[in-house]
């Protein structure tokens, strides 16, 4: 009988944990003091970057996923101190404004988001990130970061 090797031994140990020590482990492996909000930012604007690259390669066909690409566009705002508008956020969704305020109305309700008037120009809302959503969408982009290190 042949001896497992190395890789053989690291599947049959990933195969019996619980994905969430998996995830635990892999966090706490990728965890480097200050550095993870950066990170988490750079992640953000690279998904970004490459949604918005592969529209353009790929012209006429429609990568479609508003609630998406709200979400990212909304944590890269937040994380770099700055508002966004519902109607700014609903243009950067990809869609239609109907389509968009449907989602946005969908995140609120499960308390992801909220939407306020804007002390300066009452006649916009802004779209404020909540800590249930920035929560979230740190501990994807964590592991996201980390697993992109894993071999395939």
């Amino acid at each position: 009988m042949d001896r497992p090797t190395q890789g053989d031994e690291l599947i049959d140990v990933v195969v019996r944990l619980p994905r969430k020590a998996i995830e635990e482990t892999l966090l706490a492996a990728h965890a480097v003091g200050g550095e993870s909000d950066n990170r988490r930012l750079a992640a953000a604007k690279a998904l970004l970057a490459g949604r918005r690259r592969r529209a353009k390669s790929f012209a006429g066909l429609r990568f479609y996923d508003p609630s998406w690409d709200m979400l990212l566009e909304l944590y890269v705002a937040t994380r770099e101190q700055r508002v966004l508008p519902v109607s700014r956020l609903c243009e950067l969704s990809g869609g239609s404004t109907t389509t968009a305020l449907r989602h946005l109305e969908h995140m609120e309700a499960l308390g992801y988001i909220s939407r306020a008037e804007d002390p300066r120009d009452r006649r916009r809302l802004l779209v404020t990130m909540l800590d249930l959503l920035a929560k979230a969408a740190d501990d994807w982009l964590d592991l996201q970061t980390a697993g992109a290190g894993l071999p395939l």
